[in-house]
């Protein structure tokens, strides 16, 4: 509802009060002369026709005519040829039907100054009693306000088309500098390749100056990949739809086939449910943790994975609980900031992007990720998922 039509159409007690006031009022013109003059809004009586047959002081302030001079005139001709219509509707509603009406217009008033009025009217005898209300001030604040809006809302989508076209810009940047620098990383691992077979046996500290720069280079690609997948991640195109986790759970154990080779690893899992949700981030957020949880598992003998699944009344909790290092719960937070890790670089492989990845990605759809663990006990990983995801751009 506007607020024209909230200053239009008075609820049932609030037009019952008035129309009372206006009976009560006209009844008093005929008993009671000062009380019409004494009243604190500007008051007229007119006949069929709209012409004045009785106006009080205020009325007469309003205009800026005496009595004498408004009495048997017609009312309209002091409303704003633009709001002559309303007013004529207005006018004929008040003879149709005997309820309270009442309508906005426009009036001219002393010194020919534009007035917004607020008319009540309601049929009396032969004619009908009106009150009018100036309610200029209130409208000309609420052309202020919607004016400020106006600015505000243009300002608003002018910063949203800045942010939007740097996001872009940034990706391209991103993009652009990982294709520049995996050409010559790749060339940098190709050589080394070469080095070592032209070497053979090399000397025990040549041997140990080549594998410190293997490893260097093998980190850097494991970056480009994250950072990749973070990028990735940023652009997702996202589409409601849904998606069955034990069909995104057996594309998922494809993907991560070759960290399981020469391992003995157990995964196991809860009847997994079907979720609204976009295939392609919720294939994300599995990889993502599953890779993870074998990443730090690698040390025990026998990994064991299991996917959890609780459900709450708005949304599915799905958790990846392992048997691994585990973590200290007071460094959670840290897991998943950007780059942000516990264990050391030289020990796990990785760039501390895969976490970031799962919270951004599960915020974007009204989801949450969080994990816990103790150092040495194993972890559990978990993602809550809406069951009425809401896509966050």
């Amino acid at each position: 509802m506007t607020n024209h039509e909230k200053t239009s159409r008075p609820d049932g007690h609030g037009a019952r009060r008035v129309e009372g006031e206006l009976h009560a009022q006209a009844d008093g013109w005929t008993r009671e002369p000062d009380l019409f003059g004494a009243a604190p809004v500007a008051s007229f009586l007119l006949d069929a026709r709209g012409r004045i047959r009785e106006v009080n002081g205020r009325g007469c302030a309003l205009l800026g005519f005496t009595r004498e001079a408004l009495v048997g005139e017609p009312l309209g001709q002091f409303v704003d040829p633009a709001s002559r219509p309303p007013f004529e509707a207005l006018l004929g509603r008040v003879f149709d039907a005997p309820a309270l009406q009442r309508d906005e217009v426009r009036v001219l008033g002393a010194g020919g100054q534009a007035l917004d009025m607020l008319l009540d009217a309601v049929a009396h005898g032969e004619g009908c009693s009106l009150v009018a209300t100036d309610v200029t001030a209130h409208r000309e604040a609420l052309r202020v306000l919607e004016s400020g809006n106006a600015d505000l809302s243009g300002q608003l989508q002018e910063r949203t088309a800045r942010a939007r076209a740097l996001n872009e810009e940034l990706e391209q940047v991103v993009g652009s500098f990982i294709q520049q620098l995996r050409g010559p990383t790749e060339r940098a691992m190709n050589v080394l390749g070469l080095l070592r077979r032209a070497l053979g046996t090399p000397p025990e500290g040549v041997g140990r100056s080549l594998l410190h720069i293997e490893r260097a280079l093998q980190q850097i690609v494991a970056l480009f990949e994250s950072v990749d997948r973070y990028m990735q991640a940023r652009g997702l195109r996202a589409r409601l739809r849904p998606v069955d986790l034990n069909a995104v759970l057996r594309e998922v154990l494809k993907d991560v086939r070759a960290l399981l080779q020469g391992r003995s690893v157990e995964i196991t899992h809860d009847p997994l449910p079907v979720v609204q949700g976009d295939s392609q981030a919720l294939t994300v957020i599995l990889t993502e943790y599953l890779s993870n949880a074998l990443k730090f598992t690698r040390t025990r003998e026998q990994a064991r994975l299991h996917i959890l699944v609780e459900e709450t009344e708005a949304a599915y909790h799905i958790g990846v609980r392992d048997n691994g290092v585990g973590f200290d719960p007071r460094g959670q937070e840290r897991l998943f900031r950007l780059f942000g890790r516990q264990h050391s670089s030289s020990l796990y492989e990785g760039s501390g992007l895969g976490l970031a990845v799962i919270r951004r990605t599960c915020e974007r759809f009204g989801g949450r990720a969080w994990g816990e663990g103790q150092p040495g006990e194993g972890a559990t990983f978990w993602f809550a998922w809406p069951k009425r995801p809401v896509v966050l751009e």
